[in-house]
């Protein structure tokens, strides 16, 4: 990886990013001691389209945010560290912003197994945690990390019962099951399939499985094939293995409704499914091809290759809950966690407020979540129900 990923990206330049009344020309420029802030992202492996649409997203806030004084004076520094999708990359890097770059927080990871990778070590170090994952054990309550935990993504809960709503609203009865061979993948698919056994309106009549970055999933599809459902749930965030799971149903002969989640609404997935992502269906957090109600983000992505999936309002809301909590006080890891607890709403970038609490860290709640699909090639609003 070229070493100017893992450098420090001291973002004390106005790039046109101005704020407020004031012209930029007349903002005093920050030159205090920094707040050193990393970010933990998947810039290569099978999750780096979402970590580069997470960076860019990190970027444009800080930009933006020391172009208009940074705070108080005090700008902000981002450490970036390429993960490479690796937990124990990620674990290492954690390790290493810490201990040698003193950061006060860490925006990422951009996947759940590599965020469980250093939860442990950022709570020993109270560091908070800005992870963009819907893992659900991230921010589960036994886990005492999970305090230093804030999710800047929709959770498993939400996305996965709204995902399941509309497959059975659409009148489906047998659903066949893909999912991941990580812990996004596996616990989406358990609680996919304990709802069906617990509420009795839907029958899994197949789960197959393969690892992130699989490409050729033939067998997979026909054994998805064979069962004969009459729609497939998704239970991944690859882009990757889910387009090429796309294409491989379509050559075996498939032709029933795909059901995704949050994380595949990315226009990757229309790259790597190709046609056959026009039978996709799933909750999103923010409809690449429809700004809707996040013409505030489209905005502050004008000039920094637009808005490409559900990354960049992951990355943009992250970055900007950090900066809400440093302005309303926090100087150091224990006060920022304390203060995203106890601010109140978050004025970030979603369809709807985030706000955290002592009790809640996960936050984003389903009034964030639009439906899409796919048609000629871009993804299209769909009503809440049919």
């Amino acid at each position: 990886m070229n070493h100017r990923i893992g450098r420090r990206l001291t973002l004390a330049i106005a790039l046109g990013f101005g704020l407020g009344a004031l012209p930029l020309a007349a903002t005093a420029q920050p030159k205090g001691e920094p707040f050193r802030i990393a970010l933990l992202l998947a810039l290569s492996g099978p999750a780096a389209a979402y970590g580069a649409d997470e960076r860019a997203a990190i970027e444009a806030v800080a930009e933006r945010t020391n172009a208009s004084g940074g705070i108080n004076g005090r700008p902000i520094e981002l450490v970036v560290r390429d993960t490479k999708t690796n937990p124990t990359e990620a674990a290492r890097l954690a390790n290493q912003v810490i201990l040698d770059d003193k950061v006060i927080a860490i925006i990422g990871a951009t996947t759940g197994s590599e965020t469980l990778a250093f939860a442990d070590l950022a709570m020993r170090s109270k560091v908070p945690v800005f992870p963009m994952v819907g893992t659900q054990s991230v921010t589960d309550p036994k886990e005492a990390f999970s305090k230093w935990m804030f999710r800047m993504s929709v959770p498993i809960a939400t996305d996965l019962p709204a995902s399941r709503d509309r497959i059975v609203a659409d009148g489906h009865k047998r659903v066949a099951i893909f999912s991941e061979e990580d812990a996004y993948g596996q616990q989406a698919s358990g609680m996919f399939m304990q709802m069906a056994k617990d509420k009795r309106d839907l029958e899994v009549v197949e789960h197959a499985s393969a690892p992130k970055a699989a490409t050729d999933l033939t067998a997979q599809a026909t054994k998805i094939r064979n069962a004969k459902p009459d729609a497939v749930f998704l239970a991944t965030s690859s882009t990757g293995s889910a387009g090429a799971l796309l294409r491989k149903l379509q050559e075996v002969g498939m032709n029933v409704p795909v059901y995704g989640m949050a994380g595949i609404v990315q226009k990757q997935i229309i790259k790597n499914g190709g046609k056959a992502a026009e039978s996709l269906i799933a909750p999103a957090l923010v409809n690449p091809d429809e700004a809707g109600p996040l013409t505030d983000l489209f905005d502050l992505l004008k000039n920094k290759g637009g808005v490409a999936g559900f990354g960049a309002l992951l990355g943009a809301n992250a970055m900007a809950t950090v900066v809400q909590a440093l302005k309303a006080g926090a100087t150091d890891g224990p006060s920022l966690r304390d203060k995203v607890e106890t601010m109140g709403p978050i004025k970030g970038f979603a369809a709807a407020p985030i706000r955290f609490s002592a009790t809640d860290h996960d936050s984003w709640g389903k009034d964030t979540l639009i439906y899409v699909t796919v048609r000629d090639g871009k993804f299209k609003n769909l009503d809440a129900k049919k």
